[in-house]
């Protein structure tokens, strides 16, 4: 009795389907509750569970553009979205989305080079999981999720990655010591520059005051020889400058060739005295001749 009445009364359990077939043709889909079959007409065909499933990827050996061996595997996401598709629109959906996942990845991988697929691991997913879930859809099967877990290589692979990542480390600090080089040699160039200007520039001061001193000690003294007992001072202040240029040259270890009138203060006092008084008379006929024009 109790099996009669088990063909007929199903009970759905929660996020699950249940296909029912009439004489070998679908019918209907149980939804989780209580349902009633017609004895010996209509059976339950196929159980889904609509909850989302997990299935490891075993690891398999795959092949990259630049010919290195991997072994990679992963974790695939799947939900039955639709009971029907999923009775009859392949023999094992579930499975046939597994095995896709597999080739997939060998696809993809294969299009990659080892370096790229250590770098561009969320593009590989993102690509398998376009991929799958295009062909499930056709199965009632929608593909949530796909993770590659790890990416194995050989330890002769190993030791020339860390061959090349050493180098490549090498490489940048060259580089950047290098670049510190040219950055001092740089800075030492342009201190160096203003250094000379600098110096360039103080000695055209140096020399403008030079200038400008001796232009106002000549101005004052053309006043003072202007004014009464001017000649006198003149005579004393170059009879100064005579002396103290003889000092300063015989203080030096040389054999010096002067003029032999030299030995005169005298007669180079009274020379100078001349020079200047002409300079005065001819400043004095400038003066006059400018008045009279004017």
């Amino acid at each position: 009795m109790g099996n009669v009445i088990n063909k007929f009364v199903v009970a759905v359990p929660h996020q699950q389907a249940y296909v029912v077939e009439t004489l070998g043709k679908y019918s209907k889909t149980l939804n989780p509750g209580l349902s009633f079959l017609l004895p010996l007409v209509q059976r339950v065909a196929y159980k889904h569970s609509l909850k989302e499933q997990a299935f490891q990827v075993t690891a398999q050996n795959t092949v990259t553009r630049d010919n290195v061996i991997v072994s990679i595997d992963g974790v695939l996401y799947l939900k039955i979205d639709d009971p029907i598709k999923c009775s009859y629109g392949a023999l094992d959906p579930l499975n046939y989305a597994y095995i896709l996942a597999q080739s997939t990845t060998r696809s993809e991988i294969g299009n990659l080079t080892l370096d790229q697929t250590f770098e561009e691991r969320d593009l590989i997913n993102q690509k398998i999981l376009e991929q799958i879930k295009a062909a499930t859809e056709v199965w009632g099967v929608t593909c949530l999720r796909y993770e590659i877990k790890d990416i194995i290589i050989s330890e002769t692979i190993k030791k020339v990655m860390n061959l090349e990542a050493e180098s490549e480390r090498k490489k940048r600090a060259d580089i950047l010591i290098s670049q510190g080089r040219k950055v001092a040699e740089i800075n030492l160039a342009e201190a160096a520059k203003k250094r000379k200007i600098l110096n360039a520039e103080a000695k055209s001061q140096e020399i403008q005051l030079q200038a400008s001193a001796i232009v106002q000690r000549i101005n004052q003294l053309s006043f003072a020889i202007e004014k009464d007992c001017g000649q006198n001072a003149a005579e004393f202040n170059l009879a100064y400058r005579y002396i103290d240029t003889l000092k300063s040259m015989g203080g030096q270890n040389k054999n010096i060739i002067v003029n032999y009138n030299i030995t005169n203060p005298e007669q180079v006092v009274q020379k100078s005295m001349n020079l200047i008084q002409d300079q005065q008379q001819q400043q004095q006929l400038l003066q006059n001749s400018k008045q009279t024009q004017n």
